[in-house]
């Protein structure tokens, strides 16, 4: 596409519903986005054609950030993609899907309702009492796009930020005042040597993302319904997975969750 062409953001949220739904995928070289608002845009309109928001059910987000300093990136997920793993033959296996990259995660449930009222008072790092559980989580990385990891960034975001699926350990009580930044984190890749370390979490406590991710969320006037979940950034990532590899994300003290791609 000519460089000064830009691509219209719903018609490439039409185009990334389709291919969410037939698994062809798209060429990076027929779409340009002008900004991340363009992207974001692309995203709406995705979510809304596949069914991710509809209003009264608990939803499905990731959102993440590099730093506290930076903007944090969101995305919509689509719920039937996300399992609650309680072994590799109760949820633990995704060789039904296409996958490409695997992430050690946090997520967090929301405990109650809230409204965009409530949203619009919320201070980053002041919002844990929202918080009804946490657990050691899984995010697939998958890709609409025939260059996958390659293709540009902002095509990228368009497509739920290279989502896959999502995989959920058992649910344990939230943390107030939790060490996060000396946090134990290993990810292991079948044979691989585990990647390992203390922190990586690049807001230093998945709790951060909490007002962030809830005035997004409600910004076009929807509540986000208690029950709703949220994956809050990568601590470890994994790419190039082989089908069938068992993944490991492990925390020390907070437990391992083991799943098949």
């Amino acid at each position: 596409m000519n460089a000064t062409t830009h691509s219209s953001p719903a018609a490439l949220g039409d185009a990334l519903a389709q291919a969410w739904q037939s698994d062809q995928l798209l060429d990076a070289a027929d779409w340009s986005l002008h900004d991340e608002a363009a992207a974001y845009e692309a995203q709406a309109v995705l979510a809304q054609r596949l069914d991710w928001l509809a209003p009264g059910r608990p939803q499905v987000w990731k959102v993440g950030g590099s730093s506290r300093d930076g903007a944090l990136g969101s995305s919509p997920l689509p719920p039937l993609r996300t399992r609650e793993v309680r072994g590799l033959r109760n949820g633990g296996d995704f060789g039904d899907l296409t996958l490409i990259g695997a992430e050690a995660e946090i997520a967090l449930r929301l405990a109650e309702d809230v409204t965009p009222e409530m949203a619009a008072t919320l201070v980053p790092g002041q919002a844990e009492h929202l918080i009804a559980a946490m657990c050691v989580a899984i995010e697939w990385l998958g890709s609409r796009w025939k260059d996958g990891l390659a293709t540009d960034n902002l095509l990228r975001l368009a497509d739920a930020q290279t989502h896959g699926a999502l995989a959920l350990g058992p649910w344990q009580a939230w943390k107030p005042g939790h060490d996060w930044a000396n946090q134990p984190c290993e990810l292991i890749v079948g044979d691989q040597p585990p990647m390992g370390g203390v922190g990586g979490h690049g807001l230093n406590d998945p709790a951060w993302v909490m007002a962030g991710w809830l005035k997004t969320a409600t910004r076009t006037g929807l509540t986000v319904p208690a029950g709703s979940v949220v994956t809050t950034g990568s601590w470890r990532v994994a790419t190039k997975l082989a089908k069938g590899a068992m993944v490991t994300a492990r925390y020390a003290g907070l437990g391992d969750l083991v799943v098949r791609a």
